[in-house]
């Protein structure tokens, strides 16, 4: 059964005659009563009772009367949902770096989450080279990747919390005594600093002359299992600040002078064609921005 044949179905069980039917529908009424007849013979029963003026239906012309209008009922609202983008199901990929710095993300998700139940957000870790290559291979639907990128391959929108770099490093050091940390206060210790030579070129000016005298020991791209090494109290970890276990009492942290800051930058691929609930995401993050 065609929806328009029902529909016409419902029209002369509206109006009880086919003439007016086909009035109210604009076709021809010899056209009308065929697909009528043509309904009939598909469904192997009598639907109507044929009168002089008037027609009538039988029991199985008023159950297909009822199941025809939920049936129209759903179409309508089904096309509806999609037109208004209402219909928000599934799951959205997304590939981030570690930083405290990022609630305006995870708030934006926990919004999602509260008001449309049918949805999943899976998250997955990894340093920016990971998280490129996930956006450009389809697996990550969105990235949050941090520090200053070559970022014309994508699609960005650059998140107004910046993370700030500390030392990391055991408190019964003497550095504890200081507020901050400058390269002539670490150069004698060992350096645990990030995997990503990106991260690593932007310390050449920091150090400054200290440079070629860095005694660099360990690298990491994930920064907790790097802070349980500098807990042991003889090397000196470079990293966002509040990426340690804070429950390592032996740990502290002091930020770094002069200052050194990095971007949360959210990506992703360019033309890429998003779910109702990407858009979404993509809307509230907008939307967010622009509350700053």
């Amino acid at each position: 059964m065609e929806l328009r044949v029902l529909r016409y179905f419902l029209a002369v069980c509206q109006e009880k005659n086919i003439t007016k039917a086909a009035e109210s529908l604009h076709i021809a009424q010899p056209s009308l009563s065929k697909q009528m007849k043509d309904l009939e013979n598909e469904l192997g029963v009598t639907l109507f009772v044929r009168g002089h003026r008037q027609i009538s239906l039988t029991e199985e012309g008023y159950f297909l009367r009822d199941r025809a209008q939920e049936m129209i009922d759903m179409e309508q609202q089904t096309a509806q949902a999609l037109t208004n983008s209402k219909l928000i199901t599934g799951t959205l990929n997304i590939g981030t770096g570690q930083s405290f710095k990022i609630r305006s993300i995870t708030k934006i998700i926990d919004q999602i989450i509260q008001t449309t139940p049918k949805v999943h957000f899976n998250f997955y870790d990894g340093d920016a080279d990971d998280i490129e290559a996930g956006i450009n291979d389809g697996s990550l639907d969105f990235g949050i990747i941090m520090g200053d990128r070559p970022l014309d391959a994508f699609e960005s929108l650059i998140l107004p919390e910046r993370n700030q770099f500390f030392a990391i490093f055991n408190k019964n050091l003497a550095l504890a005594k200081k507020n901050k940390i400058t390269p002539e206060d670490i150069i004698d210790y060992p350096i645990i600093s990030s995997g990503q030579s990106l991260v690593n070129d932007k310390f050449r000016n920091w150090w400054g002359n200290l440079y070629d005298k860095v005694n660099n020991v360990a690298n990491s791209n994930l920064a907790y299992t790097a802070s349980l090494l500098a807990s042991e109290g003889h090397s000196v970890q470079i990293t966002y600040n509040n990426l340690y276990d804070k429950n390592l009492e032996r740990l502290t942290a002091r930020p770094l002078s002069p200052k050194i800051t990095d971007p949360n930058i959210v990506i992703w691929k360019k033309n890429r064609r998003f779910s109702n609930l990407g858009n979404l995401f993509l809307e509230k993050l907008r939307n967010s921005l622009n509350d700053f």
